[in-house]
């Protein structure tokens, strides 16, 4: 016998093979019928996928040959691919088939889909599309197989294991956290958000990693690297009943990654917030602040903030998007106020802008503070409401947002220096709040 390899290079390795030993394996056959030395063969070379039939043929047959032979069929669920590019080396895509339980409950469907996950964009695909491999561009790196009817076998049916539980208080990691120093008041169980709940969020963040990049010959920037983000810190303030804008998850990132650049004037976060030897804020684990979110989201409440798109993309959790329900935050969900305030193919609007035109108050001084962020974009969203339902004619509200814009380029879209500062962070009704 000969074996000839083929190389992707084009060419081809030809050589005499050693001696080939089988184990002749014969039917099972007590008729006494008679099979030529060729159907022996051939079952005893295939012996993990063939079956012997009554007749004189043999028929492929997994399911037969798992009960008679002890062989386990696996469906491939799953692949990861190298797509290539000489410039930035490149990066990995996956194919992923979701099962049906996903299907079930957000879809109300029952079947199986294969999606592309690529960085934060996820599509449906045909299933061809996750075997289709390019060695020129689409390099296969992972192929990833399930025992079939697994779940026959085994309870892998997924719950939501998420319980209201994980919104009440919990121990810090900071060993120097006081009680002086708390921000926040956790849910009590008769406050538990139901669905349609408003509840204020804003998000900080750090750097991990500066960006890279480089200068090209005719004087353009190339980002050879984006920079790295990392949430550092997550607000939820109660948006309804007698504790409105008082918070209820206050929760700093601890990590152990090197940050670069805390961002101090814009995120609030000082060196040593998020390290547990030396911090004296609510310290806890990216785990545990998610289970939170993730608890929100599944109960129905309805998230505002400002440029909340862009701080769940950070955060990692994504937007839906059209019709496609795959993400994990479903767009009725979410009231961004940067595009509440907001006229096409015109500039977004900085919230201490609208917060000094529409509610008089001059936020964000030296520093951003979650807290302060997260409840004036509940302010705006009811100063919202209030202008979009009472005005009598249609266009109304457009003429609202007409003047805003119209102020905003008089005042190079600058808040006047304020003289005695007035900010939510500093209401009466969370000074009250503090004394418990």
């Amino acid at each position: 016998m000969e074996n000839c390899s083929l190389c992707r290079c084009g060419s081809e390795t030809v050589r005499a093979s050693s001696t080939l030993l089988f184990t002749l394996s014969y039917p099972d056959d007590k008729t006494g019928k008679n099979y030529d030395f060729a159907q022996v063969l051939k079952r005893s070379i295939c012996l993990d996928v063939c079956n012997w039939t009554d007749g004189d043929e043999m028929q492929w047959g997994p399911a037969r040959a798992e009960e008679e032979h002890g062989v386990y069929v696996y469906d491939l669920m799953a692949t990861v691919v190298h797509i290539l590019d000489s410039r930035t080396g490149g990066s990995l895509v996956a194919h992923i088939k979701v099962g049906e339980t996903y299907h079930q409950r957000k879809e109300g469907v029952t079947h199986q889909q294969w999606y592309l996950f690529n960085d934060f964009l996820i599509e449906p695909i045909d299933k061809h599309e996750a075997v289709q491999f390019d060695m020129n561009w689409k390099v296969p790196a992972i192929l990833y197989y399930v025992k079939r009817n697994l779940n026959s076998r085994y309870n892998l049916n997924i719950k939501n294991p998420i319980e209201a539980s994980v919104l009440l208080a919990e121990a810090s990691l900071a060993r120097k956290q006081r009680k002086t120093h708390t921000t926040f008041i956790p849910l009590m169980l008769n406050e538990m958000p139901q669905i349609g709940d408003l509840v204020g969020l804003d998000a900080e963040f750090v750097t991990l990693n500066e960006e890279e990049a480089e200068l090209r010959s005719d004087g353009t920037k190339s980002t050879i690297k984006p920079s790295q983000m990392s949430v550092a810190r997550i607000t939820c303030v109660r948006g309804q009943g007698p504790n409105e804008g008082i918070p209820f998850i206050d929760d700093y990132i601890s990590t152990q990654e090197q940050v670069v650049d805390y961002l101090t004037q814009y995120s609030g976060i000082k060196p040593g917030d998020l390290d547990a030897k030396i911090s004296s804020k609510h310290l806890t684990t990216l785990k545990s602040t998610y289970l939170k979110l993730r608890f929100l989201i599944d109960i129905g409440v309805k998230f505002v903030g400002h440029g909340l798109q862009k701080d769940f993309r950070v955060i990692n959790l994504m937007v839906w998007q059209g019709s496609f329900k795959s993400f994990l935050v479903p767009k009725d969900q979410v009231l961004d106020t940067v595009y509440l305030f907001h006229m096409p193919r015109k500039r977004m609007i900085s919230l201490r802008f609208l917060a000094w035109y529409f509610l008089d108050l001059k936020i964000q001084g030296e520093t951003h503070d979650s807290i302060e962020d997260a409840r004036t974009a509940l302010q705006l969203y009811r100063k919202y409401l209030e202008l979009s339902k009472n005005g009598t004619e249609p266009e109304s509200f457009h003429k609202v947002l007409k003047g805003l814009y119209e102020k905003g380029r008089k005042m190079d879209w600058k808040v006047p220096e304020p003289e005695g500062q007035t900010s939510p962070k500093n209401a009466a009704v969370f000074s009250s709040v503090l004394a418990l």
